[in-house]
């Protein structure tokens, strides 16, 4: 215990103090007519237990504080992860068991370990009674979130509960790196394989257009199948519209298929892939896949005119192939004949150049006001390319220089990536002109130039509206190599393409404003949150901020719910939180003066059946858990086993420390009772002695 005080001068405070109450003593006792009342032995111990007493009271003036060394013990965390997912329902027993063998561990264990228990599903939960009820498992994400609750904790062990069954997140095995305990795992489950034929996966595109062939690639896996053939069927809106014999040539086999279904009606469509069930099998649930796609009617059509084959081209193509609203054509222009009108974009990739200008193709282009992206080149005619007019010019010259991108942070047209500095960093410069750059105020630069380290005010990428036409112009060649180092650096191409699709979007996309938009996922799984927004402008556009927005939804049985939406500073937001499968109607409206606005939609939540697609317990997963970490892998059976060497390992060891409490001597009770009872005994001496 040691003692403190804020006063900073404490010993001479101490030594003043201890001077004032001797001389108040004194004087009582000494000075004063007590003198005569008293013997001179009584004085004394009158004036000592003054003196005490009001030393006492009067040390409260410096603010003692005292100090004590508290030695804590706590007892090693045992961490029990259950695996919540519907999976481990497949047998009632393995839940019984489950239940009551948790149940048990704090009770059993409580003396040596402090017991906390996460359910973990798609995510991890503070919960100790388990459902089963969770469509996904994520063991990594369990992990992950255990090593770092439990970081610098005295863990002593973990203990995992489950089939080893994960459909979600990647190997366990392999994000153990923040597990500082061993992992005990018990495994619960049957791994003895039984006839089985299952959809493994499915293959599909969300968006498809309408009049076009969709593929669906379908993966069936065969176990102790006794058949030589069964049946697969594709139905589509609950039409039958594709039907196959599958030959079983053995017990255990795995089939893979490519059919080609025929979209013939806009909107959300619901296809099912089933099997046909045998008998014998124990887990008919995996024999049926279903998904929804969306038929759209507006795809875009986009024109690639270049003098040859780049590199550039072929980058911006690879991304967009890859929306669903997006087709390309990839022309020369010396060949170039088909009708412009078929088309709602126009890529010139170095046009018009030095040596194949084919004025007559660039006029039409032009003369039709279809929005354009102009890449600018070595091969670009910059004379030519001024003369198209399109308020912006470059002085003539041959020389060219290496240009990096950095992005303008306030560029407002369209949103970019989160990690744009990140990327920006490690993108690889452009080949540009060594030239002068005059540009109209109809353009917003996406991206300068930076020359040499030095940040330029040259436009390396910028786009506008320019005459009722969107254009976009890119000053530099060699834009591939930014989607090749990303992926070398960042193991994604993300960030290119969130760029290259956004500008794109920006150019085909037709300036339709309304004064009430709403904004939502046509297809979302059941596992998904649902979010809706919603954009209100007055007559002159500008945001409206306190209208009131309100929504009925209406599920596939008719019923009907009314909710409001959260006013922002960038809208109105609802969220729907988790919702049942099936197909739902929304109708939004909103109020502004004397007028009112509606918006009709209609959206899919997907049935997540991913647990019931495999029901054969794998207990490599756990083994290997448990190895690497230092634990060791136990079946059902063996749970006893389990229970005795958590309880007895030595290895599992409490901890302790010093933990120093600070408290002001005022609150301490005791001292108030000694300065009662020196003031009662003062009271009593000089009553019994005969004083007043």
């Amino acid at each position: 215990m040691d003692l403190q005080t804020n006063i900073s001068y404490p010993f001479l405070a101490f030594v003043i103090l201890l001077v004032a109450v001797a001389a108040v003593a004194y004087v009582v006792y000494f000075f004063r007519k007590e003198k005569n009342v008293y013997t001179r032995g009584q004085r004394f111990v009158l004036a000592a237990v003054k003196l005490l007493y009001t030393l006492f009271i009067g040390f409260l003036i410096l603010s003692p504080v005292v100090g004590m060394i508290q030695k804590i013990i706590e007892k090693p965390v045992l961490v029990v992860g259950i695996d919540n997912s519907a999976s481990m329902a497949a047998d009632s027993a393995n839940v019984e068991f489950v239940r009551s063998f948790t149940s048990g561990l704090k009770s059993s264990f409580s003396d040596k370990y402090a017991v906390e228990t996460i359910l973990f599903g798609e995510e991890p939960e503070d919960k100790d009674s388990a459902d089963f009820s969770a469509l996904q498992s994520d063991y990594a994400e369990f992990l992950r979130d255990a090593g770092k609750r439990y970081f610098n904790m005295n863990v002593g062990a973990y203990l995992l509960i489950g089939d080893g069954i994960y459909n979600r997140g990647p190997n366990p095995a392999q994000v153990l790196s923040g597990i500082e305990a061993p992992v005990f795992t018990l495994g619960v489950g049957d791994t003895v394989p039984k006839t089985d034929q299952a959809i493994l996966d499915v293959i599909h595109n969300p968006n498809v257009f309408l009049g076009n062939s969709f593929p669906v690639e379908v993966e069936v896996g065969f176990t102790q199948f006794p058949h030589e053939s069964t049946q697969i069927s594709i139905y589509l809106d609950n039409q039958l519209v594709k039907s196959e014999q599958i030959t079983v040539p053995q017990p255990d086999y795995f089939y893979r298929n490519t059919f080609f279904i025929d979209a013939t009606d806009e909107g959300l469509q619901n296809v099912s892939v089933v099997v046909s069930p045998l008998s014998q099998e124990n887990n008919t649930e995996n024999n049926r896949y279903s998904f929804v796609i969306e038929v759209h009617d507006n795809k875009k059509n986009v024109l690639m005119l270049s003098q040859g084959p780049h590199p550039d081209i072929g980058a911006i193509t690879e991304t967009l192939e890859k929306q669903a609203n997006y087709e390309v054509s990839t022309e020369y222009i010396a060949h170039f004949d088909k009708d412009l009108s078929s088309y709602d974009l126009v890529v010139l990739n170095q046009l018009p150049s030095r040596s194949t200008q084919n004025t007559a193709v660039i006029d039409s282009i032009i003369n039709s006001n279809k929005p354009i992206l102009l890449i600018i080149g070595q091969k670009t005619s910059i004379a030519a390319l001024n003369n198209l007019d399109l308020d912006f010019s470059m002085k003539p010259g041959i020389q060219n220089q290496e240009a990096a991108a950095y992005f303008n942070t306030s560029f407002s047209l369209f949103s970019l990536p989160a990690n744009m500095k990140t990327v920006e960093s490690i993108y690889p410069p452009l080949v540009t002109r060594y030239t002068q750059y005059e540009t109209g105020g109809a353009y917003s630069i996406l991206a300068h130039q930076k020359i040499k380290g030095v940040e330029m005010n040259y436009p390396l990428i910028m786009t506008g509206e320019v005459k009722n036409r969107k254009t976009a112009v890119v000053f530099g060649e060699g834009i591939w190599r930014w989607r090749l180092r990303e992926f070398q650096y960042l193991d994604t191409q993300d960030a290119f393409n969130h760029i290259v699709v956004n500008l794109f979007n920006y150019l085909s996309l037709k300036d339709k404003q309304e004064q009430f938009e709403i904004q939502y996922e046509r297809i979302v799984s059941e596992v998904d949150q649902i979010k809706i927004k919603a954009q209100v402008f007055n007559e002159i556009f500008e945001p409206v901020a306190d209208a009131e927005v309100s929504l009925v939804l209406t599920d596939s049985t008719g019923n009907e719910l009314d909710y409001i939406f959260d006013s922002g500073s960038f809208g109105y937001t609802l969220d729907l939180g988790y919702l049942p499968s099936g197909e739902y109607e929304l109708e939004s409206s909103v109020e502004l003066g004397d007028q009112q606005f509606v918006k009709t939609g209609r959206f899919s939540v997907q049935e997540i059946n991913i647990e019931n697609q495999n029901l054969l317990a794998n207990f490599n997963v756990l083994n290997s858990i448990a190895n690497n970490t230092g634990g060791r892998f136990f079946t059902q059976n063996e749970h006893e086993k389990l229970s005795e060497m958590l309880l007895n390992s030595s290895m599992i060891k409490p901890s302790s420390y010093n933990q120093k409490n600070l408290f002001e001597l005022i609150d301490w009770k005791l001292y108030l009772l000694i300065v009662l009872g020196l003031l009662s005994l003062e009271w009593f001496l000089r009553k019994f002695w005969g004083g007043y």
